[in-house]
Order: structure tokens, then C-alpha cells, then sequence
């Protein structure tokens, strides 16, 4: 332990063995930073498969402008996303600390930028990762953090999505129920060996760990849960809010009205209001992700401009402090909603790149009932994340997965 801590410090990394590493962007020039897939949709918390051909990679985009030497390196984390005792060569095919040159420029944009894409390295372990970008070799000049996961299939899960059980929380709660087949190479002997989580829309910040004690069978090699007193109920929420910003030149859907700067492009929201209030209504979503494009050039993404966008909210009073989230902002609440006096709406303004954006509005309240509401019905995406430290290693590994979406 004192040889992987003094390798830490030396390293330079900037953070400890005892603390989580976040998706976080670090400068104020760096924006639209996220793990790409072949699925156009764009989460948090992407989850890829060891040994997939699938190619991924991480963009972002650099409006400084001054071509910086910037680095890359990915770092493994255990299933709580502090940085394992692994060095690089134990699950990198390849070389770490990877110099990135030769940018893309941003074309015709009114604000300027510098596109990277860079391929996320072929890995040998399963388990959670860290993509991280800093300055001038200099790991204390971190740029940006971008979370992702590799699983292998080790675990077989099976997973449904049901309304709550007890009458209290069913028209409000989903319950996620699953069951565990467990081959006979991991010698399992007691699901306090696994770290098991289930979340909701790819959030972080919506999990589920607690879980009543397993019964395994050793017959049929399986685990399974008896959640007597709905452990496994999440609050359903609502379908979430869109915004279409593709466009500068015609209203899309939901935008109130365009405002053409010789500078940047200013687009407001429709006024929204608290929608707990009201019966639920069905309408299709994105599960909180977005897409990154411009609606008159659709084939080429460095043709997306940034534009400033303005969110509008009815205020109530049984609530005071609410912000925007959704998987732009990794679901934390970093973009506030302040009273403008003048409209007396309650108003944020983001700057984004053009695309179309699912987001909500979120209170202090845990359960956002006023806001948002909690609904049965509402469709959500699951995912069930099986961490396992297997015998002889001393990393978790990441040995099974599986997502399902309600009312499918």
C-alpha cells in the first residue's frame, strides 16, 4: 500500500487513493466533453465490452484556441471510483500518457473551437475507467475527467421492471427486479463479495445500493433478492423536457424565439411550468441523453456552432432553489435557476452546442414531486451493474451487466 500511494505522488495525479474521481471539466474553455459510441446518443456513464471491436472515443472541444499540449491517460477504478492499485501495463494494451495533436477546426462557426476525438485505447480488464486530458504533462493541470465502464459477461443477469408493489408507491414507483446466474470459475461463496448497483438514465446521481441479502441456489448456480420492503423502488419521475437548438435560422421544436448576435446566437426556451401537478403524459424522450448536430448541416459536426440558451420556469412557491440537469451536465445540479424581476420567470442560461437536449428541472427536494412529479408510467432506462473482485486480483472487476427499459 505505501509503494502505491508513493507511486501516486509521483505521478503527480490530482487526487489520493481515498477519494472518488468525477466526470468534472476543469477549465472554463473546455466544453461538450463525453465518452462516443456508434449509438448517436450521447450519456454519462457509458458502458462498453471487453474485447468489442465497438470503437469509442472521447470528444471535446477547446475554445481557447491557443493549441495546447495536451495529454491523455486512462486510469482504472474500483467499483466506488477510487483509482485502483493496477498500473498501466496491467490493463493497457498500449502505451499511457498519450500526446494529442492535430485538432479539427470548427467550420464557419460563429464561435470558433478546436475538435479532439480521441480513440479510447484497447483495455484488458473489465471494471470502471477514467479518461482524463491535462496540460504540459502536468497531471495537476487537469483539463477534464470523463467516466466510463468495461464489462464482460462473466454474470449472467436477467432484469424487469414492474410498478411498485405496496399500494403507497404504486402509481409513483418502479420496482427493478433481477436475478444472477453465476458461473462456477468465479467461486462465489456470498454476495457480500459483489458490489451491485442499479441506476437510472445513465445517472450517477439517481443509484440504488442498498439491497437485502441474496439467496443463492447452489442447484441452478443462481442469486436472487427478496425485496420485501421495495429496496428496489425507484421514484418513476416524468418524461423528460426537449429543447431542439439544431438550428439559428428557424424555430424548432419547443424554441419560444431566436436572437442573431454577431457574436454568438441567442435561443430561448417556451416558458415551462411544474408538471407534479398535473395527470401524466405520455411523450417520448431521449432518457435525459442528447445529440450533437446542426439541422442545415447535418453530415459534418464541426459545422455545430455554440449558441447561448435561455431556460424558463414558471416559479411556485413550494420550492425555491430549483436548476436545469440532465445528461449535458451529468445530472448534477450546476446550472441554477435565477428570478428575473423584470419577467418574473425563472430563468438559466447555458451556453451549448447545437443539438437537441433532454433536460428537467430539480429542486432541493429529493423526490421533485412539485417539479417534475413521479409517475408509474413513465418510461426509464435500467441498468444493473455487477462489480466483482475475483479470487488472486486486487481490482474489481466489472463481470456482469444488463439494461432494460420500463414498459418494454
Amino acid at each position: 500500500m505505501k509503494t502505491y500511494i508513493s507511486l501516486l505522488l509521483f505521478l503527480g495525479l490530482p487526487f489520493s487513493i481515498f477519494s472518488q474521481i468525477a466526470s468534472r471539466i476543469h477549465h472554463s474553455n473546455i466544453h461538450t466533453a463525453f465518452v462516443q459510441t456508434s449509438d448517436k446518443y450521447i450519456h454519462p456513464n457509458v458502458v462498453l465490452h471487453l474485447g468489442s471491436s465497438t470503437e469509442a472515443t472521447l470528444q471535446f472541444d477547446d475554445l481557447s484556441l491557443s493549441y495546447p499540449s495536451y495529454y491523455f491517460r486512462i486510469i482504472h477504478c474500483q467499483s466506488d471510483w477510487k483509482p485502483s492499485p493496477l498500473s498501466d501495463i496491467e490493463y493497457l494494451a498500449d502505451f499511457n500518457d498519450i500526446p494529442l495533436r492535430n485538432p479539427e477546426s470548427s467550420l464557419g462557426t460563429k464561435v470558433p473551437y478546436l475538435h479532439y476525438s480521441v480513440p479510447i485505447p484497447s483495455l484488458k480488464v473489465s471494471g470502471n475507467y477514467i479518461a482524463m486530458v491535462y496540460n504540459k504533462r502536468n497531471k495537476k493541470d487537469t483539463m477534464l475527467c470523463v467516466r466510463f465502464s468495461v464489462a464482460e459477461q462473466l454474470v449472467k443477469v436477467q432484469t424487469s421492471v414492474s410498478f411498485a408493489k405496496t399500494n403507497s408507491l404504486r402509481t409513483s414507483h418502479q420496482s427493478v427486479d433481477f436475478k444472477l446466474t453465476i458461473p462456477p470459475i468465479l467461486n462465489f461463496s456470498g454476495d457480500d463479495q459483489m458490489n451491485i448497483q442499479i441506476r437510472q438514465n445513465h445517472s450517477s446521481e439517481n443509484l440504488l445500493k442498498k439491497l437485502p441479502n441474496g439467496q443463492f441456489n447452489p442447484q441452478e448456480n443462481s442469486l436472487s433478492f427478496p425485496f420485501f420492503d421495495q429496496e428496489n423502488a425507484f421514484p418513476g419521475s416524468n418524461e423528460f423536457r426537449l429543447i431542439d437548438l439544431r438550428s439559428s435560422q428557424q424555430k424548432l421544436s419547443f424554441v419560444d424565439h431566436i436572437l442573431t448576435d454577431e457574436k454568438i446566437n441567442r435561443i430561448t426556451a417556451q416558458i415551462e411550468q411544474a408538471q407534479g401537478l398535473y395527470s401524466y403524459v405520455q411523450r417520448n424522450d431521449l432518457n435525459g441523453a442528447y445529440v450533437i448536430e446542426s439541422y442545415e448541416n447535418r453530415e459534418n459536426s464541426l459545422q455545430a456552432d455554440y449558441v447561448q440558451c435561455t431556460f424558463q420556469l414558471k416559479p411556485q412557491d413550494s420550492f425555491q432553489e430549483a436548476y436545469v440537469v440532465g445528461g449535458f451536465t451529468d445530472f448534477k445540479s450546476t446550472i441554477p435557476l435565477i428570478l428575473n424581476t423584470n419577467t418574473g420567470l425563472l430563468e438559466a442560461t447555458e451556453m451549448l452546442k447545437q443539438g437537441i437536449y433532454n433536460y428537467q428541472f430539480k429542486c432541493k427536494n429529493p423526490s421533485n414531486t412539485i417539479l417534475e412529479g413521479n409517475y408509474a408510467q413513465t418510461e426509464n432506462l435500467y441498468e444493473v451493474l455487477i462489480y466483482y473482485q475475483k479470487p488472486g486480483t486486487r481490482y474489481d472487476s466489472l463481470v456482469g451487466y444488463s439494461s432494460v427499459v420500463s414498459g418494454q
